[in-house]
């Protein structure tokens, strides 16, 4: 299946020229006019993977528009050369600032576990940080060195760690408990258990707003504290001299992840300085103790950076008192009451997706290598020969893919307010990480991609609970059932945090490369959605009436 922009026919024509030197200004002319064909057809970059051709958004060389009415809607499109690219980008970036060592992208399986997409992770000479035995088992499957598997979570079952040290993966130990089984396990085998320290270092040197939306404290280095992941360098401390007397567990290094609080390079200046520290603390009391590898985790943004965009954080304040006014107003009726709140509503409340980028993936290694340069001797630790891990998390992979979803319905509504409601296919069930998180992702109508945002509207799912998965954004005039909405940058912890809220079959994953489209997931069946299901006897046959 071919979709290809018109410039590559003119390019078919440009070949049919004998290449005799005479001929070199007709190709010249000819290439130009090839580029004022896109011009002419308003072609716009998104960024590497989307663009806008013909009032049309394309995924590379593809269509979406088509691809939706080929393959059904809704559906998950992922770019396999995206990924491939952003790979590369950090890898060739964080390279290039870390010169004393090896550098190893650790991409976490969690964030996007399908096969197809770990085996290209995999060719592209990848480790992998896993956190399930499901997780181990992919990553197993894909292709990856086992001694780039990095086996972090907590708390990690026996036979979990068992199989890790089978397989010769390594164990970020996350609590005191896991070093008994550990030891036991490969005793028991008579292997060596390659290991690592989890510590949380608290990053006290940067105390800004954080961006999780927070049940505690909001300042970042106190939030960061209420994460189960890690342990304090105390404990490190009591593991690592228990580990260096034992006969079959090898401690090679340390590892640490705080997360996406802030997207700022400051942020990750401030983690790598308290990292190193507390690092120098655990080396100073195991004797001088040397780390063959460090992994800095992970919570890089990416560039549009939907992460807990939807959260307004003065919202409660305005629309408590909204209310009040909307009380007091109840004296002078509804007609009156109504117009008022209608004209504030309009005034007000109005959701637009980050317009502030996010730094770029080689700012974010900058900030990173130049840190640990600087804070890793201060402390005691050689940077010489040793190898630098990395997770890059949501921003590897945010950008390579979208979600289509058609309108089903149009609900406009001018009085007593106005509010237009669009309903489209899909449902924030099929998006649970960006809702636990807050996201607010950006999006355009893929068949009016070209087309100005005037009207303010909801765009709502499909399931049965509110379900707004774009509330009060700006949309081309008037929509129709059968428009196509994409939602952009769903390629981390979104199609794989998909429910079956309402009993509703999960949609189907294709990747796009070029110009040709593979199907790496299905759609499931109604089959699918109760395999599990299982009747008790006392409950078979017929109902009663």
């Amino acid at each position: 299946m071919l979709h290809k922009p018109k410039v590559e026919q003119s390019a078919k024509n440009i070949a049919l020229f004998p290449l005799a030197p005479g001929r070199l200004a007709g190709i010249f002319i000819l290439i130009n006019r090839a580029k004022g064909v896109l011009s002419m057809t308003g072609e716009k970059k998104i960024d590497d993977c989307l663009s806008i051709r013909n009032g049309h958004l394309f995924m590379e060389e593809c269509d979406t528009v088509e691809l939706a009415r080929e393959y059904g809607s809704p559906v998950f499109l992922v770019s396999e050369d995206q990924l491939r690219r952003n790979i590369r980008r950090y890898r060739q970036s964080f390279e290039s600032g870390w010169t004393d060592g090896p550098v190893k992208v650790m991409p976490a399986a969690k964030a996007s576990w399908s096969h197809a997409i770990q085996k290209i992770i995999a060719e592209e000479g990848c480790g992998c940080d896993i956190y399930s035995p499901g997780e181990l088992a992919v990553a197993l499957d894909s292709g990856f060195d086992p001694q780039f598997i990095s086996v972090n979570g907590v708390p990690k079952d026996d036979e979990h760690i068992e199989n890790a040290i089978i397989q010769g993966a390594r164990i970020t130990l996350d609590g005191i408990e896991e070093i008994d089984v550990v030891e036991r396990v490969a005793d028991k085998l008579n292997r060596i258990a390659t290991v690592r320290l989890r510590i949380r270092p608290t990053i006290s040197g940067f105390r800004k707003f954080t961006h999780f939306n927070p049940t505690g404290p909001v300042a970042t280095d106190i939030a960061a504290m209420s994460y189960k992941g890690g342990m304090m360098y105390t404990q490190a401390i009591e593991i690592g001299k228990r580990i260096l007397k034992m006969k079959n567990v090898e401690l090679v290094g340390f590892h640490q992840h705080h997360g996406r609080h802030h997207p700022s390079t400051k942020y990750w200046v401030e983690q790598m300085k308290s990292y190193a520290e507390e690092m120098g603390h655990v080396c100073k009391a195991l004797g001088g103790y040397q780390p063959r590898e460090i992994s800095i985790g992970g919570g890089f943004a990416g560039r549009r950076d939907p992460f807990n965009a939807e959260t307004h954080y003065t919202e409660p304040y305005e629309l408590l008192a909204l209310h009040g006014l909307s009380i007091l107003l109840n004296v002078f009726g509804p007609r009156v009451r109504y117009g008022v709140i209608n004209f504030i509503l309009n005034l007000m409340m109005e959701y637009v997706p980050n317009r502030n980028l996010a730094p770029t993936i080689e700012e974010y290694a900058g900030a990173c290598t130049s840190a640990l340069k600087e804070y890793l001797p201060q402390n005691g630790i050689s940077a010489k020969g040793l190898m630098l891990q990395m997770e890059p998390g949501r921003s590897l992979h945010g950008d390579t893919a979208i979600h289509l979803t058609t309108v089903k319905n149009a609900k406009p509504m001018d009085k007593p307010l106005t509010w237009n409601k669009y309903i489209v296919d899909t449902t924030q069930f099929w998006f649970t990480g960006g809702i636990y998180e807050h996201h607010l992702h950006d999006y355009v109508i893929a068949n009016r991609a070209d087309e100005k945002k005037i009207e303010k509207a909801d765009i709502v799912g499909r399931s049965c609970y509110g379900d707004r998965l774009l509330p009060f954004v700006r949309v081309p005039k008037n929509l129709r059932v059968g428009d196509v909405l994409a939602l952009l940058d769903v390629g981390a912890y979104q199609e794989v945090s998909m429910s079956n809220f309402n009993a509703m079959p999960r949609p189907a994953t294709y990747l796009v490369k070029g110009s040709s489209v593979h199907l790496i997931r299905k759609s499931e069946t109604l089959d699918d959605v109760f395999r599990r299901d299982v009747m008790p006897r006392h409950l078979q046959g017929a109902a009663k009436p």
